[in-house]
């Protein structure tokens, strides 16, 4: 009977905590830390007149690239562009034509006569 009031009386211990802290890996974020550590000290090397970055030519390889969407509009606006000329063209050769004046004169004439249409 003694043992039953011991187990009774007796602490439990407390479970163990769970410290669970996630692993997650960036590299994009690590490359992008690494940068600003490398450009941070050659900033402090140039504020020391020990070291003079040299850039020239660095980003020549990016002019003139266009992402795919750039090269989609691109060929959107050239096709809008050629329809609109021959809709231009088109409508200055109907407007700047006599066929049309001779045809409302004649419209309006065959109107005019007192036997015509009415």
């Amino acid at each position: 009977m003694a043992n039953f009031f011991d187990i009774l009386t007796r602490k439990q211990p407390k479970p163990r905590g769970f410290n669970y802290k996630p692993i997650y890996h960036n590299p994009e974020k690590e490359a992008f830390n690494e940068r600003i550590d490398k450009l941070r000290r050659e900033r402090d090397q140039i504020a020391k007149g020990e070291y003079r970055p040299n850039f020239k030519g660095k980003f020549t390889s990016q002019i003139g690239k266009k992402t795919p969407f750039q090269k989609q509009m691109a060929g959107y606006n050239i096709r809008l562009i050629l329809i609109l000329t021959i809709i231009c063209f088109a409508a200055y050769f109907l407007f700047s034509s006599t066929k049309i004046n001779d045809g409302i004169n004649h419209f309006f004439n065959t109107f005019d006569q007192k036997n015509g249409l009415y």
